[in-house]
């Protein structure tokens, strides 16, 4: 077993220091998503159609992560139906799919998953493309009063502002996407091997490594032999919550024990230390965190990962 492990451990330092500025254009691609604009216009497209033809209804906009752009009610729409317009618009988001069509695949038993992780597939959540990427999505309700219109409304409003979804968006007065830099799938395998390549140096056992995007979905993980069931989920935990918060989860932590900011500690997050957001240029990229091992272990493993990978990243941000 030793001797597997050092040869990995060879073999992920060979990777990681193999990187050359030839490749490196490959460890970061272009992610594109809806403008705060974008998304209220399609908001304000929809209202205009339902006030038109009379009837109530709520709307969400969410980034292709869930996370949300701009929300808005009619007069008349009931409290529920704007909860259940950001649940179908989160999920139409994750799944990439409309939730009427995971709504029928959950009936006919091909796929529950939805149901079981506590997703929302009510019909009236819909995906929203642009040149073929997902770039958002809208949920939509009315409580059963628009005879199915609100559905129309919401897909007839992405198509006028942003397109058939094939095509880039049309022209329009202020930006309707945005782009971002994040971390590939090669890069977040090479910042784990990385991880563990230091640990295995340094003889640190039971460590686990968690590499994220900037939304916190999980790209890569892997642990060493040991690691305990605590390391394995505090260090995903972590990287999370650097990538949330923007900064490292040590800051996070000093800021939480002195009282700075607590913030962090009442809405769940993990700002224990640990976790790196990643930074190239002004542009966070992703975060990493490690969990499981002593004392400093995992904010030395997890910040020697990013300068083996990334010299010229930044790990924090200052206040």
């Amino acid at each position: 077993m030793r001797g597997w492990f050092a040869r990995a451990t060879l073999a992920a330092l060979i990777g990681v220091f193999a990187t050359t500025a030839a490749n490196a254009q490959e460890m970061v691609a272009e992610k594109h998503s809806l403008t705060g604009f974008a998304a209220r216009k399609i908001i304000e497209a929809c209202l205009a159609q339902a006030a038109r033809d009379h009837f109530p209804v709520a709307l969400a906009v969410v980034d292709p992560s869930g996370y949300l752009l701009s929300y808005q009610a009619a007069d008349g729409a009931t409290g529920n139906t704007g909860e259940t317009a950001q649940l179908k618009a989160k999920t139409a988001a994750r799944f990439r799919r409309s939730t009427a069509e995971l709504y029928d695949r959950i009936n006919k038993q091909v796929n529950r998953a939805p149901e079981w992780q506590g997703y929302f597939a009510i019909p009236g959540g819909y995906p929203i493309l642009a040149g073929g990427e997902v770039v958002g999505a809208i949920g939509v309700g009315a409580a059963g009063l628009s005879g199915g219109k609100d559905e129309d409304c919401a897909q007839s409003a992405v198509k006028t502002v942003i397109g058939d979804g094939k095509s880039p968006p049309p022209p329009s007065p202020q930006p309707l996407l945005a782009t971002d830099k994040v971390l590939t799938a090669a890069a977040a395998r090479k910042l784990a091997d990385a991880c563990i390549a230091y640990a295995g140096t340094n003889k640190i056992r039971g460590i686990g490594v968690s590499v994220v995007d900037p939304d916190g979905n999980l790209l890569s993980f892997q642990s060493t032999n040991g690691t305990s069931s605590n390391g394995l989920k505090s260090s995903q935990l972590k990287a999370v919550t650097a990538a949330h918060w923007r900064r490292a989860t040590a800051d996070l932590f000093q800021r939480v024990n002195t009282n700075a900011n607590r913030a962090p500690e009442w809405k769940g997050d993990f700002p224990e230390p640990g976790g790196f957001p990643i930074f190239i240029g002004n542009d966070i990229v992703g975060a990493i965190g490690a969990g499981g091992g002593a004392g400093n272990q995992d904010s030395q493993c997890a910040e020697a990962a990013v300068k083996a990978v990334f010299p010229n990243a930044a790990t924090g941000r200052a206040s």
